[in-house]
């Protein structure tokens, strides 16, 4: 066994003992925090300048307050000018569509609102999916499925949007191709293992989820395992910078399978765009 990995083992357990108290892991999984990030780049223009963007990821059917309540408005508090919503928002383990489409509805009503799909709702056959669709539009969400909308801002502004297992495929590249080289690109994507298909694609910002923070967070070495990466993975929070590409990690909101957080809340992000410091 890896050095690394009885190191990250040994924390673990000092941090369980230690925390070992039902109000910190309550409170460790149900309060909910707010992330702040600035993206600068030169073809933040115009109306783009100090443009919100709220990204609400892996929520898997997870309620906080009677009809989100507690959710929607610390979503609200962020002013957003959009919202973007990057998978899972309902679980295959205990699923209800009716609530994940009741959450869908009630965030539409705060901002315009797009969506991409996790790994969750990709298990789903294809008829419940075509369901789920369908219950989305009427919601309000527009879902994005291996598609690009321009939104007509600044200098221009395209949102693309790839399915869960997309990201690494020809798609991209096609979604990608034949673009201005002054249109600001951000990519709704889960998974943020598929790092280097984003950066080779030129997107300029990703918005990912899927790595629910690594799980367990210790001071020193992060998250501790996330789908796709492993042990000790690489992306799990934050901003990371990828040659020209810039990708933010979301560290979630609910669980799906592994039911328990340490060090690593709920999580809302807000990408605020700015133009480059002069």
């Amino acid at each position: 066994m890896k050095k690394s990995t009885v190191a990250a083992a040994a924390a673990v357990l000092g941090t369980a003992a230690a925390a070992a108290s039902v109000p910190y892991f309550y409170r460790q999984n149900t309060e909910l925090t707010a992330s702040h990030y600035v993206f600068r780049s030169p073809k933040v223009q115009g109306a783009l300048e100090g443009f919100r963007i709220t990204q609400v990821s892996d929520l898997h059917n997870r309620e906080f307050g009677k009809e989100n309540c507690r959710l929607l408005a610390l979503t609200e508090a962020q002013l957003p000018d959009l919202l973007v919503i990057t998978g899972d928002l309902m679980d295959s383990y205990h699923t209800d569509l009716d609530k994940a489409l009741d959450s869908a509805r009630r965030l539409a009503k705060l901002a315009p609102c797009y969506y991409v799909t996790g790994n969750h709702e990709h298990r789903m056959s294809e008829a419940r999916q075509a369901d789920f669709y369908q219950g989305l539009e009427e919601a309000g969400v527009i879902p994005l499925r291996n598609e690009a909308v321009g939104l007509g801002l600044g200098t221009g502004f395209r949102l693309v949007g790839v399915d869960c297992n997309q990201g690494r495929t020809e798609t991209l590249k096609r979604l990608m191709a034949d673009r201005p080289p002054e249109e600001l690109n951000i990519l709704l994507a889960h998974k943020p293992h598929y790092a280097k298909y984003y950066e080779r694609a030129g997107v300029d910002l990703v918005l990912t989820g899927h790595a629910h923070g690594g799980q367990w967070r210790l001071p020193g070495i992060g998250g501790l395992y996330a789908p796709g990466q492993g042990v000790i993975p690489r992306y799990t929070a934050g901003m990371y910078r990828l040659g020209n590409t810039v990708m933010c990690v979301s560290r979630g909101l609910g669980n799906s399978s592994f039911p328990l957080r340490i060090e690593n809340k709920p999580e809302l992000v807000t990408v605020i765009l700015r133009g480059e410091q002069k």
